[in-house]
């Protein structure tokens, strides 16, 4: 039975068991690209799994796609990722900047964007750490589609992974998303022999293991020039995804918001709520 036959099967079993036990939620074309890439994950014996794909759009927001009900946080001192103690880890991967911004400057906004993020109190138990860019692939996410290879995912914790033409937001989102989607967010969680996604320290949350960002070269991306689209205020966005947070919102000017509002570069009261309901206690 060939992967498209086994999908449609699941996807059958999905629809015939009752609701309450369906876990799948979001946009039907974005569940099946990430069951798809799955399915690529368990053929290579890799222990992780796409759980999570959170876009940001222009005009009309989209619904969080996801594959299981149960959310999902770091796990302090993984060795499954080489993690940094408590800390988090993140990378830039600079060869996939566009070539329409200086390589230098818009690395600086995307460090301005972590900053703004790790200088939060409810993030004191840990530290947002940056690791140098060698010349290696640090993602996987592109490979699935013919957009790049599988790299060495656990060079960092969290990778912008750089920009992507539209086709690669269309195969992912669906036809026309190369259009509305500014970027997204992926989130892997680890999974253990038997398949099934993993709660190592029994705290009640999927274990995360690792998260890209990808940026739509589709744009005119400018650095902070009054109405254009921001690269720190899409990043900021994002990096938002990468620690944990989903959409929140109304209202728009939130961070969190998943319509993208202009150039926005301060966390509001509501992304700094959602930020210590997910990190207060960390790393307990």
């Amino acid at each position: 039975m060939n992967r498209k036959a086994v999908l449609a099967l699941g996807t059958l079993i999905t629809l015939l068991a009752p609701v309450a036990s369906r876990a799948q939620e979001g946009d039907p074309y974005t569940i099946e690209t990430m069951q798809e890439y799955n399915w690529d994950l368990k053929a290579l014996w890799m222990d992780l799994r796409v759980e999570q794909i959170e876009v940001l759009t222009l005009g009309e927001g989209r619904a969080s796609t996801r594959l299981h009900r149960q959310p999902f946080r770091w796990v302090a001192g993984d060795s499954r990722r080489r993690a940094d103690g408590a800390n988090i880890t993140y990378l830039v991967d600079t060869q996939g900047i566009s070539s329409t911004l200086n390589p230098v400057a818009a690395e600086a906004s995307l460090d301005s964007a972590t900053r703004s993020w790790a200088s939060q109190s409810c993030l004191s138990g840990t530290k947002i750490v940056k690791r140098p860019y060698n010349g290696a692939d640090p993602d996987i996410f592109d490979g699935l589609l013919g957009f790049g290879g599988y790299g060495d995912w656990r060079l960092a914790d969290v990778v912008h992974a750089g920009f992507m033409p539209p086709a690669f937001f269309d195969a992912v989102n669906g036809p026309g998303s190369g259009d509305t989607v500014l970027a997204f967010s992926v989130t892997f969680v680890f999974v253990g022999p038997d398949g099934q996604p993993s709660d190592v320290n029994k705290d009640g949350y999927l274990d995360t293991a690792a998260n890209e960002i990808y940026y739509n070269d589709g744009f005119s991306w400018l650095l902070g020039a009054k109405g254009s689209l921001d690269l720190e205020s899409v990043a900021l966005h994002e990096i938002g995804h990468s620690l944990g947070l989903g959409h929140v919102g109304p209202p728009l000017e939130a961070i969190m918001n998943p319509v993208y509002a202009g150039v926005n570069r301060s966390l509001k009261p509501l992304d700094m709520a959602a930020l210590c309901s997910v990190w207060s206690r960390w790393p307990s």
